[in-house]
């Protein structure tokens, strides 16, 4: 049996894919805000509680799993929450960048020493490839200025990729991974004309999560030859070429980001 953490395991298709792994016997680590609704999951999951919009929460948590599962054979990387307007956390940060990125990335990042025990250990993020190449605001990562939901999406999806490039490794797979239109509750600060569109839609086009999940479970059980690769659901896709210099200076300018917020926190 093994060992699986998944982030957003309470809602949707994160929480389906607990309830899946549960039932075969696996170790689930569900990592969320509402315990209520992690009561809610059949089976005996352990429950790391976080609002991993904030930096502070994901270093807590990725501590807290890292002493207590010594290795840990599947990463899911699957909070969701979408804000249409810019909000920003309680740390400065933008609401989009915190959560789908830097959320992300601590995780992937903080975790390598317990995935690295694991014999074939799977990073499967659901940030959405296919971001163009441009989407990066360098000099305005929280975009201040300009902000639009589609740019700071594009934004942290293009970071995806270039973070998920330097943590992809012969021993650590990565995988990002569109699911697709989900038939899910659509987590996100949306108005009551905006959500019943959403929720019809769902119900008319959206798959639903147990048949959405099947194959992130092909993923799970046949990992990919490949370090680094991307799936629109079953579908492999071609992964544009990686600039290193461009990753690199992503990662340098992440590694000043958090270590100002570590200063921040402890100050």
């Amino acid at each position: 049996m093994s060992t699986i953490v998944i982030t957003g395991g309470t809602d949707g298709l994160g929480r389906a894919l607990a309830a899946d792994r549960l039932r075969a016997g696996h170790t689930v680590v569900v990592v969320g805000r509402s315990e209520a609704k992690f009561r809610e999951l059949p089976g005996d999951a352990h429950f790391i509680q976080a609002d991993l919009r904030e930096v502070s929460e994901n270093f807590r948590a990725t501590q807290e799993i890292a002493e207590r599962f010594p290795v840990v054979d599947t990463l899911v990387l699957g909070a969701a929450y979408v804000h249409r307007d810019r909000q920003l956390t309680g740390e400065g940060f933008e609401h989009t960048f915190a959560l789908y990125y830097l959320s992300r990335h601590v995780f992937a990042s903080e975790l390598q020493g317990v995935l690295g025990a694991a014999e074939r250990p799977l990073i499967l993020d659901t940030t959405v490839p296919g971001a163009p190449k441009d989407a990066i605001r360098w000099d305005d990562f929280q975009l201040s200025s300009g902000f639009t939901w589609k740019a700071a999406n594009l934004q942290s999806r293009r970071m995806g990729l270039l973070s998920a490039s330097r943590l992809a490794s012969e021993h650590v797979r990565y995988v990002l991974y569109n699911p697709g239109f989900v038939r899910t509750s659509h987590q996100g600060a949306l108005g009551r004309t905006s959500r019943a569109l959403v929720g019809v839609l769902a119900k008319l086009l959206g798959t639903p999560t147990e048949k959405a999940i099947l194959p992130m479970l092909d993923l799970i059980r046949n990992r990919p030859e490949a370090p680094l690769s991307a799936y629109q659901r079953d579908k492999r896709l071609t992964i544009d070429e990686v600039d290193l210099d461009e990753a690199e200076r992503l990662h340098a300018a992440t590694r000043r980001l958090l270590r100002g917020a570590a200063s921040a926190d402890q100050g």
